[in-house]
């Protein structure tokens, strides 16, 4: 009967396994390392293609000059720009009825500096002498009276005195306007003495473009004096 072989086991070298097992271990913790890195790169990429502005087409009036290709945060405020926002803005203060004036006026009062806004905020709280039949303490405050005094303005603004030269960063406008002042209600009146022209002057602020300042301006100064007749 032949003699059964033996059979010999290796025993690991238990410094060689403890090596092993380190090697593993920084493997593992370069591979988590590089994961990670690789997760922040992505997330710093994802952030500034959200941040990056977009890329606008700006049209020029000049019509000999070519269109260009522009990000949205380098389009500066043209002169025409801030004519456009001179008229709209005097067609908001002045050009309002007794039917949609406090909404009007709330619309223009959030397109001023903050201490513009609260000038005028004091302006049209501010009572003023008003008949007793109106209030019998013979006061109101004056957009109140706007109100109650069942008008509506036809403002016609005269684009071609309208001018605006920029120093410094703000944009001084002046310009002209005829208002005719008629009922609110009922059949036009032609009387010359409804008939006022304004001169106007305002001065504008560039802030950045967002939502609620997409032309980039601000009123901080608006006076409209009537033209006295010579």
């Amino acid at each position: 009967m032949a003699p059964k072989a033996t059979v010999i086991s290796t025993v690991p070298d238990p410094f060689e396994a403890y090596n092993e097992l380190v090697r593993r271990a920084r493997r593992s913790w370069l591979t988590a390392l590089l994961s990670a890195f690789t997760t922040l790169l992505a997330m710093a990429l994802a952030f500034l293609s959200f941040t990056r502005p977009l890329p606008v087409v700006v049209t020029s009036d000049d019509p000999s000059e070519p269109r260009r290709i522009v990000a949205a945060g380098d389009v500066g405020t043209r002169e025409i720009d801030a004519k456009r926002f001179f008229q709209r803005t005097a067609l908001k203060l002045h050009g309002w009825s007794s039917a949609n004036v406090v909404d009007e006026l709330t619309a223009a009062s959030l397109l001023m500096t903050t201490p513009w806004r609260k000038r005028f905020v004091t302006e049209m709280n501010a009572d003023v002498p008003v008949p007793a039949q109106v209030d019998a303490s013979g006061k109101a405050p004056l957009l109140r009276t706007y109100v109650l005094a069942r008008i509506r303005n036809e403002l016609e603004l005269d684009w071609d005195s309208v001018s605006c030269a920029k120093t410094d960063g703000v944009w001084h406008c002046k310009g002209s306007a005829t208002m005719r002042i008629q009922p609110l209600a009922g059949s036009p009146i032609d009387d010359p003495k409804l008939k006022k022209v304004l001169d106007i002057r305002a001065s504008f602020i560039e802030v950045a473009v967002t939502q609620t300042t997409l032309d980039g301006l601000l009123v901080d100064f608006w006076d409209a004096s009537e033209r006295s007749e010579k």
